[in-house]
C-alpha cells in the first residue's frame, strides 16, 4: 500500500481482497469516509467475492450517518443523494437496496438518527429487516 493516509483506488481494492488483513491504520474507515471513492465502496460492498464486503457496507452507512449527524458538514445532501442514485442504478443487491431505503428515510427524518445504527455498523449487520 502506497499510503494508508492517502489511499488510491488500487490500495483500497487490494486491501479489500486481502483475506484476513487488518485495517492498515486505526480508524481507517473514518479516513475512507472522507475519500471520494463512493462508487468503489458501493462496488466492494455488493461484491460477494470481496472478503471485506461487510466492512464497506458499514462504511456506506457511516458516510450517510455522519453527513446527517453533522448537518452535512463534510458532504452535502446533494452528494449523499447522488451516491444513493448511483447505488440504485448500478448495484441491485439487497444490502444496497436496504442501505438506500434506510438512508432515504434518514434524510427525510434526521431526528431518527441513532449513532450506533449508522456510525457503529449496527444497521449494516441487520440485513434481515427493512
Amino acid at each position: 500500500m502506497r499510503s494508508p493516509y492517502n489511499p488510491i483506488t488500487e490500495d483500497i481494492r487490494s486491501w479489500a481482497f486481502e483475506v484476513g488483513a487488518e485495517e492498515p491504520v486505526q480508524d481507517w474507515d473514518l479516513m475512507l469516509a472522507h475519500v471520494a471513492q463512493d462508487e468503489l465502496y458501493l462496488e466492494l460492498a455488493s461484491d460477494d467475492a470481496c472478503p471485506k464486503a461487510d466492512y464497506f457496507l458499514a462504511l456506506l452507512y457511516l458516510i450517510v450517518g455522519d453527513a446527517v449527524r453533522t448537518v452535512y458538514g463534510e458532504r452535502t445532501k446533494d452528494q449523499i443523494e447522488s451516491m444513493l442514485k448511483k447505488g440504485e442504478a448500478r448495484f441491485p443487491k439487497r444490502c444496497i437496496y436496504l442501505w438506500i431505503q434506510r438512508s432515504k428515510h434518514l434524510l427525510a427524518h434526521p431526528e431518527s438518527f441513532q449513532y450506533d445504527d449508522w456510525c457503529a455498523g449496527l444497521l449494516a449487520r441487520k440485513q434481515d429487516e427493512a
